[in-house]
Order: structure tokens, then sequence, then C-alpha cells
């Protein structure tokens, strides 16, 4: 070997020493997951090869005996290639491997777990995502390298081939795929249930498995339609009346202070006035005495205005008395109302606290001393 020779080898040596020996290395950009199986397992084989180290997975390079001299440089070569293959997974995956005897079980375990299954759930979900694909706001550069990298994938399930009858196969499937994509979402577990198993049925058998499918549903339906019926009417035929509120008096309730019925104490209003409602006093008048009440509630009613409007004056209050007194002497098959009874004795009232009159001294009221 020249110097020149000699220098370059002196040169890379360490460095390719210095990648090789680092256990938390990733030997690819792919990590394992439950899909990617064939594309992550392409990748590590180029990894390794390219470092030497394929005999270690495939089994070309036997485990020597452990007594002897070569086992400990084959334990630290193969340990490395353990953690390797670990950091290429993800974490998830990883964690099931973790205490895998060498780097050859691992890949083993790996390959039996997903490189053995049916690929047919992974090929649909490519075809329907590279349909589904749209370029958005992304670059075309990075819209085509995810496109291009879902047809790779799906050559590497689907390599090229000229044979009739794996073509004839292919051709069933896409439509399979094509008929199950175009289902609606409430047959997502029946979708996944065909994609799953080892051999994908034929179109015939899953046309036939999707129209029981759907029977199973309609009879199902009805049947809940009819619980839920039966449970609305066993529910409304046992519903409790509901409590209305009470508007009037309480029988139950006796007051302590007036010894009336239908309140207690805390809610008298002889006891507590300001608890007493305040009523309109014309919307209660339009209660009582209705437009179509006749002549003798108007003439009460306007009568009692112009009393009120007259307390000012007390000189005009008793002339405007005296005439209605006389209007009622006139008038001695008419009865007085209650209403104008009332009225007397409150003006005889007015009377004796304006003006210091007694109302033994107002002519009509001595009579109405008990009821005011």
């Amino acid at each position: 070997m020249s110097r020149g020779d000699s220098s370059i080898s002196s040169s890379s040596t360490p460095k390719s020493y210095e990648s090789d020996s680092n256990p938390n290395q990733r030997l690819c950009s792919v990590l394992l997951n439950e899909f990617n199986y064939i594309s992550w397992s392409r990748a590590i084989t180029l990894a390794l090869g390219g470092r030497s180290k394929l005999g270690y997975i495939n089994g070309d390079i036997q485990i020597p005996p452990p007594l002897s001299a070569d086992y400990e440089a084959w334990l630290s070569k193969d340990q490395l290639v353990m953690s390797w293959l670990l950091n290429s997974m993800e974490p998830s995956v990883a964690v099931i491997f973790n205490y895998s005897e060498s780097s050859q079980h691992i890949w083993k375990s790996v390959k039996e777990m997903y490189g053995n299954q049916n690929n047919c759930a992974r090929v649909f979900q490519l075809q329907r995502d590279i349909t589904n694909l749209k370029q958005g706001a992304t670059s075309f550069v990075h819209h085509l390298g995810s496109m291009k990298n879902m047809w790779n994938e799906v050559n590497i399930y689907r390599p090229h081939t000229t044979d009739a009858a794996i073509l004839q196969k292919r051709a069933e499937e896409d439509k399979v795929f094509q008929l199950l994509a175009s289902l609606g979402p409430e047959y997502e577990d029946l979708r996944s249930h065909i994609l799953m198993t080892p051999e994908l049925p034929t179109l015939t058998s899953i046309c036939s498995t999707i129209q029981r499918e759907e029977t199973r549903r309609k009879v199902m339906n009805e049947d809940l339609k009819t619980s839920v019926s039966e449970a609305r009417a066993f529910a409304s035929d046992h519903k409790p009346a509901e409590k209305k509120p009470y508007r009037g008096k309480r029988p139950d309730l006796h007051c302590t202070y007036c010894d009336h019925p239908g309140h207690l104490r805390d809610r008298c209003w002889i006891l507590h006035p300001e608890l007493k409602p305040k009523f309109d006093k014309q919307a209660r008048d339009t209660r009582f005495f209705p437009k179509n009440h006749g002549h003798k509630a108007n003439h009460v009613a306007s009568a009692t205005e112009g009393l009120l409007n007259f307390t000012a004056n007390p000189a005009a209050l008793i002339n405007e008395f005296a005439a209605y007194i006389k209007l009622k002497q006139g008038n001695e098959k008419e009865a007085v109302t209650e209403d104008s009874t009332a009225l007397l004795g409150k003006f005889a009232g007015f009377l004796a606290e304006a003006d210091g009159i007694t109302q033994h001294d107002v002519s009509g009221s001595s009579h109405q001393g008990a009821d005011w």
C-alpha cells in the first residue's frame, strides 16, 4: 500500500468507525408502524447492507459458541444492530421488541407480526388516499412527492407482473375496494372485518354479506322503534301529575294573629301591610265592572270620581254630596248598592277628620259607624 493510500485509509477509518458504533443512530427515516412494514424492511435492508451488517438479521453470520473468543465481538456488534432496529421503530412498536434475544430474533418477530398479514387493508387505504389527495395550499413539488410516495408503496405490495391470473385477481380486488369505499360510515365495522380477513372474499360473497347486514339493520331498527314507543307509552302512563301553582287560599294554613285561615302570621296583611299587593284601580274596575254591566255601575263610578275630584275643596264636596243624596232619595225604588254605602261612610269619615265634625252631625252616616 502506498503512502497516499495509507493516509486515505487512516483518515476515513475513524469516521466510519464512529458512524457504525453509534447506538442511538437510526437506520432510516421511515419508522416502523403497523402499516408500513414493506417499505420499512426495504429501507433497513439497504442500510444494514451498506454497513456490512445484513448477516446479523438474515442468519448469514452465525452465532459463535458462548465460550469462544469470537462471542464477545459478535455480541457487541449484534447489540449495536438491535439498537439501530429499535431506534427505527415507532416508540409504541419498539416497546414490543425491547427484550428480544438478538437482532435476528427482532427481525423475525417483526416479520411474523407485520409482514405475513394480509395487505389488502393497506392497499385499500392507499388507493383511497390517492383518490382523495388534493394539493391545497402546498407546493406542487410537495404534492407530487406525497403522491409518488404512495405510488411506490402500492408497487411494493403489487409489483409489476404479466401473469394473467394475478392481473385478474387484482382487477377483482379493485372492484371490491371501490364497493367498500362507497359504503356509508355505518358499515365501517363490516368493512374493516372484510379487509382484515386472511383471504379477501370474492365480490359476490361480499355483496351477499352486505345485503344480509342491511336486512339485519332494518330488523334491528324496527325492533328499536317498537321498544322506544312502548317505553314512551309506559312512561306517559306512569308519569306523575304535575302540580300546578296554587292560586287560591290555603285551607290548611291558619294565622295566629288575625285568626283567619288561608295564610300564616308571617304573611298576614294586617300585621305586614307592606306585603299586600298593589292592584291597578282601573284594571280592577274593568274586571268587576265591565262595559256591559249597566247604568248602575256607571252611575256609581261617576259619583265616586266626582267626590274624589272635590276632596281638595270641602265646600264643593258638601254641595256635591248634597246633590248625590237628593238623587238617591228621588229614586226610592233603586236600592243603595254596597259601593255607594261604603262611599257614604268614607265621606262621613273625611268630614270628621277635615273639619272636626262628628259623624252624628252628618245626616245618613250614623248607621255606617259599625262598618267604618
